[in-house]
């Protein structure tokens, strides 16, 4: 189970481009991102099956979600990751 406390603060993702981490199978990185068109900041996630690293796995294999650059965004979107089998 992917655990809010095992990601790093907000601070951090607002300095690095990305937190990479897996679980199990699950491998996931979460990174801070913006759209084309948007001046809003938000979190994506994105989440794929070991044990290959995101480089090395088909596009077709991974699913990623948005959620707002905040605590509350940043636990919805470990909530996400948990409720997949993979």
């Amino acid at each position: 189970m992917i655990d809010r406390g095992r990601l790093l603060s907000l601070g951090y993702y607002k300095k690095a481009p990305s937190f990479t981490g897996s679980d199990k199978n699950k491998c996931y990185k979460i990174e801070r991102f913006r759209e084309e068109d948007s001046e809003e900041d938000m979190f994506k996630a994105t989440i794929w099956p070991g044990p290959f690293s995101s480089e090395n796995t088909p596009e077709e294999s991974k699913q990623s979600k948005l959620a707002a650059f905040t605590e509350d965004g940043l636990q919805e979107l470990v909530d996400w990751m948990n409720s997949l089998d993979i």
